[in-house]
């Protein structure tokens, strides 16, 4: 009886933290997906930003009770035909770039 029991609670303890870790997914989004701050932090380092690519979402999905939520962890602009690949952490900095060199911007002000 006290195996049983034990072997119970030892089943209901593996099924609860298999059901409570996240799972980590990258999807394929629409540019409108893309959020404001990350399209403005693309065009502020690169400039516009070129055609032919697409956008990838990196996120987490972790159980919030009875229901899953998906927490983003970074969006990727790919092109393959200009072989480039340019990642921002969800809060909107630069992680990582190939095949692009940043925009030189002239914080010189005007003069009067």
């Amino acid at each position: 009886m006290k195996k049983s029991i034990s072997l119970l609670i030892l089943v209901a303890g593996l099924v609860t933290i298999v059901a409570a870790q996240s799972l980590r997914k990258s999807e394929k989004i629409n540019p409108d997906q893309v959020p404001v701050a990350i399209l403005k932090a693309f065009e502020d380092d690169f400039g516009k930003i070129p055609e032919g690519g697409y956008w990838m979402a990196n996120f987490i999905v972790e159980r919030d009770g009875a229901r899953s939520v998906a927490k983003p962890l970074s969006y990727t602009y790919h092109n393959k035909s200009s072989k480039t690949e340019v990642r921002y952490t969800a809060d909107g900095k630069l992680d990582f770039v190939k095949g692009m060199e940043k925009v030189k911007h002239n914080n010189t002000p005007a003069s009067k």
